[in-house]
């Protein structure tokens, strides 16, 4: 019996597809069937992530800074499927400094990026997964919308600190879900979150000693790696998890424990 066998027959999209974490997102789904689209601004990083891999993988153009461009896309995506199913906000963009000389606008920049994209692209979604049988929203938060950084772990290099937008951002994409979650139960639209622990991208893993106090920060005492999110991912895009909505699930080896 194939509990995701439902996942052949669902339009999935993917905000920050080819990203460290999103690609992985977008491989394990068009593995078991899905049609998925990554959306977002480069056709050439999509094609560099995508070129070899097998699988129903598309590009469409999207620009989260910009409503307009969210509203196109979904709407050219579903005037070709015909449907739309599943909607995972992945993408993200910020700015950072040090927590006493983060600015005003990089404040801001970091909430635009961090949350105010996911609004606009579940404001925008909504019509489309009315129309889907079981709809799904998820939204990749963060374990620091959970608790706040430990700043010792970066050893004073301030250009690696962890900004305060990032977690208060992440923190309000827990809460929107909920917010949606309670909103979008009466048309059998499910909305959950992901917080994701300590997954450095491939490069922060080249600083050997950054990794090993991350790792002494988890419970099972490794980073996390993309293929940690494929279940989770797999599992709130299906109908297996049609009676889970309004959750937050932490993927973080036990670091919030």
């Amino acid at each position: 019996m194939n509990l995701f066998k439902d996942i052949e027959s669902r339009v999935i999209i993917i905000t920050g597809g080819y990203g460290h974490l999103g690609a992985t997102m977008c491989e394990v789904l068009a593995d078991y069937g899905g049609k998925v689209y990554v959306a977002g601004r480069s056709k050439e990083k999509f094609d560099d992530r995508f070129n070899a891999v097998s699988g129903d993988i598309n590009f469409v153009r999207m620009d989260v800074k910009n409503k307009a461009s969210i509203t196109t896309a979904f709407e050219s995506i579903y005037k070709t499927e015909k449907q739309i199913d599943v909607l995972i906000n992945n993408a993200h963009f910020g700015a950072t400094d040090h927590p006493e000389k983060l600015s005003a606008e990089d404040w801001r920049i970091g909430m635009e990026g961090g949350i105010n994209h996911y609004f606009d692209t579940i404001m925008a979604v909504i019509p489309f997964l009315k129309k889907s049988e079981n709809g799904k929203i998820i939204n990749i938060a963060s374990m620091y919308g959970v608790v706040v950084p430990d700043l010792s772990i970066y050893d004073g290099r301030e250009e690696l600190l962890n900004p305060a937008n990032y977690g208060t951002s992440k923190a309000a994409v827990i809460h929107l879900s909920k917010y949606y979650a309670m909103y979008l139960a009466k048309y059998n639209i499910n909305v959950n979150s992901v917080s994701p622990g300590p997954f450095p991208s491939e490069a922060v893993q080249k600083d050997s000693a950054f990794i090993k106090r991350l790792e002494e920060k988890s419970k099972l005492k490794r980073i996390g790696m993309p293929k940690d999110l494929k279940g989770i991912v797999l599992l709130l895009s299906s109908n297996a998890s049609n009676y889970i909505t309004g959750q937050n699930i932490v993927v973080d080896g036990g670091w919030t424990l």
